[in-house]
């Protein structure tokens, strides 16, 4: 069985929520400018409804940290940490950047050695 990762951002005027699972990536992108915290929670439901899982099921959670908008940090931070108490499972702060930087270097099919800018601690 494959890892169940749930991840949140919103730290731009966008909501985003995605879901990993059994090789497959469900995901929700939504404008939300200023109403991250009205529109995050149905997201998360409805992202469950769409990849057929139950939120018992996530093995991790994990947000984006940042750089961005402080507000949607925040709330991206306490949903994340939040999920994370109550279902006791691990929590991933994940830098935008070496999200933006990974994707280069999978697009440039370049590796990224000497570079450990994806999982922090």
């Amino acid at each position: 069985m494959s890892n169940i990762i749930l991840a949140i951002d919103a730290s731009i005027n966008y909501c985003s929520i995605a879901i990993y699972k059994n090789k497959k990536i469900y995901s929700l992108l939504n404008k939300s400018k200023e109403k991250h915290t009205i529109k995050i929670l149905p997201m998360i439901k409805k992202i469950l409804i769409l990849s057929n899982t139950k939120l018992k099921e996530i093995e991790y959670v994990t947000f984006s940290k940042g750089p961005g908008y402080f507000t949607g940090l925040r709330i991206a931070t306490g949903i994340a940490q939040s999920l994370s108490l109550t279902l006791k499972i691990p929590i991933l702060g994940i830098s935008t950047f070496s999200i933006i930087a990974q994707k280069v270097w999978r697009k440039y099919k370049k590796k990224n050695t000497n570079y450990n800018l994806c999982w922090f601690k």
